[in-house]
């Protein structure tokens, strides 16, 4: 059966297109050919030429026991190395890789500067785990062992590594971080944090004599703020305080060196409130006078000196309500 000249027309030009496209590709793929077999010849010319060496290495860094010369070195960077063999991620990784490497940055200036920027991490306290003292930046990380001996004057952190699994350590250690910053807030030197087995944060400062039970650290904020009333309530008796529990909800415990600590706040308060009967005696003369001799009630109700909230003494301890 003949085909139509329609057919016929259409298969010559598809034929003519395929063998136009055939040349195409072919002059395309020699034309490649020969581009990258020239540049294959080229490229050692290239990056090999004087021209791309290494001339200049800007260093900027905030650890200065570090000279920029040593940090050159361990990026591996050295002069007349061609600048297309600096891989700017390779140095990066490479950097750090020291412990003590917060951030690194490494980029190239053709054609002959390489730019590294590096900066470091900041201890903000001494964690102790395993018996050793590392210096810790505020992310949790533990990134250069210390001699006791030989500490900076930094808080401790304490009692975190008790945990089993490497996951619940770093989480209490981040505890640990949040109550020292929120406690640094508060213009309260911290010497040490403690953590019990149970979660609980034990707080000793520099000037406070006293151990301070701060409690689960979630609520770090407000047992710091209930620290700074025992102590301003305290006054000139903090130093007779050994313990001090912010860790209640309605009150504060306070427990002395001896029994006598309980008894001079309740002399502390009887005074006040006998200094403040004769201010409100000398203001106005129709005052109501209260019954009995000053601070009668203030033995079973003692109301604590500069606050209105109310304090029994029990023993050795004064528990203050409020």
């Amino acid at each position: 059966m003949r085909r139509g000249p329609r057919v016929r027309k259409a298969k010559a030009a598809f034929a003519a297109w395929t063998r136009l496209l055939l040349l195409s590709s072919a002059a395309t793929v020699m034309i490649v050919a020969s581009a990258w077999a020239a540049w294959t010849r080229a490229l050692p010319y290239v990056t090999d030429h004087d021209y791309f060496r290494l001339r200049s290495i800007r260093v900027s860094s905030d650890e200065t026991r570090v000279s920029p010369q040593a940090l050159a070195e361990i990026a591996g960077l050295y002069d007349d190395e061609s600048l297309w063999d600096v891989d700017p991620e390779a140095i990066q990784q490479s950097l750090t890789d020291a412990s003590w490497v917060r951030r690194a940055s490494v980029s190239r200036h053709f054609p002959w500067q390489v730019s590294l920027t590096v900066a470091r991490r900041h201890g903000v306290a001494a964690a102790v785990a395993d018996g050793k003292a590392f210096l810790v930046d505020q992310g949790g990380v533990l990134f250069h062992e210390i001699e006791e001996a030989s500490v900076p004057d930094l808080p401790y952190l304490t009692g975190w590594d008790s945990a089993p699994t490497h996951a619940e350590r770093a989480g209490r250690l981040h505890s640990l971080l949040g109550v020292l910053e929120k406690a640094s807030g508060r213009a309260i030197e911290v010497s040490e944090l403690h953590m019990d087995e149970d979660g609980t944060v034990w707080l000793y400062a520099t000037g406070i004599k006293a151990s301070v039970r701060l409690g689960d650290p979630s609520r770090a904020r407000t047992s710091l703020d209930r620290l700074a009333l025992a102590l301003s309530e305290l006054g000139g008796l903090a130093d007779r305080a050994r313990m001090i529990d912010v860790d209640y909800r309605d009150r504060i415990v306070i427990r002395g060196a001896d029994d006598k600590l309980p008894a001079m706040l309740t002399a502390q308060a009887e005074k006040a409130l006998a200094t403040r009967e004769g201010d409100i005696d000398a203001s106005d003369e129709r005052a109501p006078r209260r019954a009995g001799p000053a601070g009668t009630a203030a033995r079973e109700s003692e109301t604590v000196p500069g606050t209105n909230k109310n304090s029994t003494t029990e023993g050795g301890r004064t528990t203050r309500n409020g």
